[in-house]
């Protein structure tokens, strides 16, 4: 399971935390307890480029944007 989009969600959550959030975390802190033996893999395609990226700002100020527009 991918815990990106949830760590991306929470990341823009740290202002201002609601109790909802919290939870959010213990679930995500949860999974990684008893997940941490698992190897992480990454793929790249046929001409050796990976690309993983993640924008943990997304939609942060009041007009729903990013850092980046």
């Amino acid at each position: 399971p991918d815990l990106q989009t949830a760590i991306s969600f929470l990341s823009t959550r740290v202002k201002e935390p609601t109790d909802d959030d919290w939870k959010k975390l213990g679930r995500a802190i949860r999974y990684l307890s008893v997940t941490k033996e698992l190897p992480l893999t990454l793929e790249a395609t046929n001409d050796g480029v990976i690309q993983w990226w993640v924008d943990a700002s997304f939609a942060v100020h009041p007009n729903m944007r990013s850092h980046t527009g």
